[in-house]
């Protein structure tokens, strides 16, 4: 497995001094028991930081950054066979450009492209089964998935491998066919494996290799044949003296035809994985239908394992394009580049392109000891290293002329920036080495006028504007923690005036937001990562939200696996879709280039196309089904990933693209897999924007009683929720059942030990996931009609339950919600899809204060507005313990102790079968809690006896569980617990229970349980103390726990 990481105090000792920063908060930190931070994220030492030279390229270097180029997307075929395709593919690109443009004038070009093709017919150096026109990926002809070029990944049995994994050995096949009767020239496996591997092709053993670091190379020409082939590989994780233990897999196999042709079958999700040795697991005959799809862990060159040696020869661990066509004739080369440079006149033909400058970041990679390719981590200012450019590029060319906008001074980092609707300023956000965080800054396009807008410890990034002159952006000043990751600031939503002044926290997230974009209709959209009573790894979907921060509603994948992040987002000019990128969890830059059309679906696969189907949904993989954007999409070259792109038209895009050397190169592409670069730079060009005027989108008025900041502010105004009926969408919750709703809050994690201290949470606050503290606000009486409509506190995260008569949960929201100062808003049922709103008559049916007895219209017109929308809204009714936040030592071992402790504590006669006495466990929790919440728990280490699982806590960490759950299937409606506590008898737990919880403990019981089980709330972390260690007051915000502040939204 990969090295060991360095221990902490020696990353600590290389620590610039300018890093400290102030104690937040007017209270002194009261040190807890964490007095070290196990995998903390520091700055990495910087030395003499420099930010490169600004110069243009001379025409002789452009020249040959394009022929690299072109050498690289040849992808090792003949240069004749390779030119061929070209050309029909530049026929295909020219019809449809003049399909679009009728006046456009193409035929030099296309005669140019005749002479070319006559050319490559004459030279007669081109076996003819190599010179046919390119077949679409799905045609009859085209060869099978893992026949396509495409970078190897690394890849495993069980997910997230890059992280850990059992130490064990897991067993693969990759089946593929080779053309009947093909004469195989050479054939070559390179393969690695974290930790050791023993190949077999077609049943023969080819050999084994024990290291992961570099790649071992075997001739297996001898051993495959035309048709059926199967390459089988054993593979083991050893155990090794580290808590986390990585393993993968990673392999590519090139062949080599007489005729010419250049196949190669790579690893990635297509291979097939078991637990278990099967009988003949290495022959081509076995039928391997039953063994699970490999898990993804992330592409070439990703962590941990990084850019090893030996699997591709050349710069930075991929092929050398030069080196690989060295042998090629000096006549096909020259045939090739005069085919891809009428192609090149072609694309940079089309009308769409009515700009000549484009805004560009030049960024190097983030780093850091914690994954700083991870979604999150790699935006924080503490990832950042410094070199980066903001430039203004004039012409779209390699050689075009570059001019640098930022920095002035300090070399820095810089992330997405913004230009202005006139095209004469750009917004941006850029952290100098020796400052704490990222800013918001402004500068005329000539240079001019640069003044800084923002100014905290917290970090302020991707910026866009707004058509009122206010600024979107995302920040980490809610103080915010991912929950499952101590050490990851959390980015949300907020908006500021043009000045930076009144900054307002818009999102009610508490985790993070991503690079948010402006739609054409004035909203904005952008990507939000949650998982309330969900797995954490899968769910970061696309949303959308006024400026203002009302209306949030989600735009696509809510309910979706794959892809695994929909980040990036830009609407396509003119159209409802949105272009965007399908990223990893832990790898924000292996992604694929995907579309989404809402109005076909709002969840996989409805509505979803790839565009970039030369790569899988980094670490999801492709799922089921896999629908292209394109038919006639063709690969060019073998890139490693895909980022930032930014929609020109249906069809054309720009797009960095990192392949040869591992760096970002700007690309002009289009959907079927054309495409040209642009402009390539001393890092990583990131975030193209063309400059030129565009039209502001219509500006949505504010609707937020605005509550002021700083010593102007007031308390908020609280908001209010409707619904028509609760039971839209639920078809098997009895009407008539629901009596209650319940609110809870999700409260915000500001807390945090900057450790992870029990799996992946720091602290902990429950076995089952990596939770939040969670307190309910509150319940209000639902009509028979199923209509509902009551106030409740704006800036909070909020999410509801469905009650029966007894406050039995019959259903429960698994995402959360919110209003802003002064918000209405509505929804149609409980199903977790945030864009199902009401229709306008019911909106306008509910009634205020002035008219709660509103009639319908005469004639009938408009009918009768539901029951609860003909009176004010509602005040919620508070539980009988307040705002007390949830726990178990407070809410359900009293209840035990109380009830249950005559026969299953002490002399009991039934604690031998079931022990209910509070006693230690597995530190931080307690028996029996472990035994109470059972197999629901992730990794629990109770086992199983009888009372295992009674609280019938939601599995949140299974993957069926990312959809709506059906009714009455979890919680306290089916808690045997639950049950017990309300007078059923139970023997197999020896339980005679010849008496009743009173009600209030029983309603405490049925929250706990209804909270999907938490272990710590509010009240025990704050006793537990602050975090201390060395370094601490080197980090931007000082991370606490007893101390953490409490951030009010907005």
């Amino acid at each position: 497995m990969p090295m060991a990481r360095a221990p902490v105090l020696m990353l600590l000792s290389c620590l610039p001094a300018f890093l400290i920063a102030p104690v937040l908060g007017a209270e002194v930190a009261r040190p807890g028991k964490w007095r070290y931070g196990q995998m903390i994220v520091v700055p990495a030492a910087r030395t003499q930081p420099v930010t490169p030279e600004t110069r243009a390229l001379t025409a002789a270097e452009a020249e040959a950054a394009l022929h690299s180029d072109w050498l690289f997307q040849a992808m090792g075929e003949p240069l004749a066979a390779r030119a061929v395709k070209e050309i029909a593919w530049a026929r295909e690109l020219a019809a449809r450009l003049a399909s679009k443009a009728p006046a456009l004038d193409l035929s030099a070009e296309l005669a140019e492209l005749a002479a070319l093709d006559k050319r490559l017919s004459e030279l007669g150096s081109t076996p003819q089964s190599a010179i046919r026109a390119p077949q679409s990926p799905r045609g009859a002809d085209a060869p099978p998935a893992s026949l396509r070029a495409s970078p190897a990944s690394w890849i495993w049995l069980e997910g997230r491998s890059g992280e850990d994994a059992p130490v064990a050995p897991r067993f693969f096949r990759c089946r593929f066919e080779l053309p009947a009767g093909a004469t195989i020239r050479r054939a070559e496996l390179r393969l690695a494996a974290d930790d050791a591997c023993e190949v077999f092709v077609n049943g023969s053993r080819v050999g084994a290799h024990e290291t992961w670091q570099k790649a071992a190379t075997f001739a297996v020409e001898k051993l495959l044949k035309g048709g059926p082939n199967v390459l089988a590989v054993r593979a083991e994780n050893r155990p090794a003296p580290v808590a986390k233990n990585p393993a993968g897999l990673i392999a590519r196999l090139t062949i080599s035809l007489a005729d010419g042709a250049q196949l190669e079958v790579a690893s990635d999700a297509s291979w097939r994985a078991e637990k278990a040795e099967a009988k003949d697991w290495q022959q081509a005959g076995l039928d391997d239908s039953a063994w699970k799809p490999a898990a993804v862990a992330g592409p070439f060159g990703c962590g941990p394992w990084n850019q090893i040696a030996g699997l591709y020869d050349g710069v930075g661990g991929q092929p050398d394009p030069a080196a690989a066509y060295a042998q090629e004739s000096t006549e096909a080369k020259a045939a090739y580049f005069a085919v891809r440079r009428l192609k090149r006149q072609l694309m940079l033909k089309n009308p769409i392109l009515d700009f000549k400058q484009l805004l560009l970041v030049d960024n190097p990679m983030p780093q850091g000891n914690v994954n700083p390719e991870h979604e999150a981590i790699h935006r924080m200012g503490i990832s950042a290293v410094p070199g980066g450019r903001l430039l203004v590029l004039d012409g779209l060319r390699p050689d075009g002329a570059v001019r640098l906008l930022a920095p002035a001074a300090k070399p820095g980092s810089f992330w997405r920036p913004d230009v202005s609707f006139d095209a004469r300023r750009v917004l941006f956000c850029y952290k100098a080495h020796d400052d704490k965080s990222f800013h918001l800054y402004e500068i005329n396009l000539d240079g001019t006028g640069l003044r800084q807008l923002t100014d905290s410890d917290y970090d302020d990034i991707d910026p866009i504007y707004l058509p009122d002159g206010h600024i979107i952006f995302t920040t980490t000043r809610g103080n915010s923690y991912v929950r499952c990751g101590p050490f990851i600031y959390s980015y949300i939503l907020a908006r500021c005036d043009a000045d930076g002044r009144n900054v307002y926290l818009i999102s009610l997230n508490g985790e993070p937001d991503f690079v948010p974009s402006l739609m054409e209709d004035g909203r904005v959209i952008y990507s939000r990562w949650e998982y309330t009573d969900k797995p954490l790894w899968r769910m970061q979907s696309l949303w959308t939200v006024n400026p203002d921060g009302t209306n949030v509603a989600v735009f696509w994948g809510n309910q979706s696996i794959w892809p695994d992040h929909q980040s990036q987002p830009r609407q396509i000019p003119g159209s409802r879709r949105v272009m965007f990128v399908g990223v990893g969890h832990h790898d924000w830059w292996g992604g694929a280039v995907g579309i989404i059309d809402p109005a076909k679906g709002l969840n996989f696969p409805d509505g979803l196309t790839k565009v970039t189907r030369d790569l899988a949904w980094v670490e999801s993989g492709n799922g089921p089904v896999d629908p292209g954007e394109s038919d006639r999409y063709h690969p060019s070259g073998r890139f490693t990933g895909y980022t930032s792109p930014y929609p020109l038209s249906e069809q054309d895009f720009l797009v960095s693209a990192r392949g040869a050397g591992g760096r970002f190169r700007l690309y002009l592409m289009d959907t079927d897999g054309n495409r040209e670069l642009i402009y390539e730079g001393a890092h990583n060009i990131l975030h193209a924007i063309p400059i030129r005027p565009r039209k502001a989108p219509p500006t949505i008025p504010d609707r937020v009683a605005w509550p002021g900041t700083g010593a102007q502010r007031k308390p908020p105004q609280p908001g209010a929720f409707y619904s028509p009926d609760v039971y839209q969408g639920l078809p098997d919750l009895p009407r008539g059942s629901v009596k209650f709703l319940r609110v809870f809050q999700l409260d915000h994690k500001t807390y945090s030990t900057w450790a992870k201290t029990w799996r992946n949470s720091g602290p902990a606050v429950s076995v089952i996931q990596e939770e939040g503290v969670k307190r309910i606000l509150g319940e209000v009486p639902v009509e028979p009609d199923g209509s509902v409509y009551f106030t409740v506190p704006s800036g909070r995260a909020l999410y509801f339950q469905l009650l029966d008569e007894h406050y039995r949960c019959l259903q429960t929201m698994r995402s959360f919600s919110g209003v802003m100062p002064g918000e209405r808003r509505g929804c149609l049922g409980c199903h977790e899809m945030h864009s199902a709103t009401p229709i306008a008559d019911l909106r306008l049916a509910i009634c205020d204060s002035e008219a709660p007895n509103r009639q319908p219209a005469t004639g009938n017109r408009h009918p009768l507005p539901p029951t609860a929308f003909r009176k004010p809204p509602r005040d919620l009714t508070p539980t009988p313990w307040g705002d007390e936040s949830i726990s178990y030592e407070r809410f359900a071992q009293p209840v035990l102790d109380k009830y249950c402790g005559r026969c299953h504590q002490g002399d009991g006669v039934a604690r031998k079968k079931l022990d209910l006495t509070l006693r230690p466990a597995a530190d931080p929790f307690k028996e029996p809690y472990l035994t109470l919440v059972g197999d629901a728990g992730w990794g629990n280490p109770a086992l199983p006896g009888p009372g295992y699982g009674i609280a019938a806590a939601i599995p949140v960490e299974s993957r069926a569980t990312y959809s709506t759950i059906r009714p009455m299937t979890y919680l306290s409606y089916r808690s045997p617990l639950v049950a017990l506590a309300m007078g059923r008898r139970d023997t197999s737990l020896a339980c005679p229970n010849d008496q009743k919880a009173d009600p209030v403990s029983l309603r405490r019981l049925m929250a706990w349980v209804d909270a999907c089980c938490p272990y710590y709330g509010e009240e025990e972390l704050r006793a537990l103390g602050d975090p201390d260690f060395p370094g601490i007051e080197r980090l931007p915000i000082r991370p606490r726990v007893a101390t953490a502040p409490r951030i009010e939204r907005p």
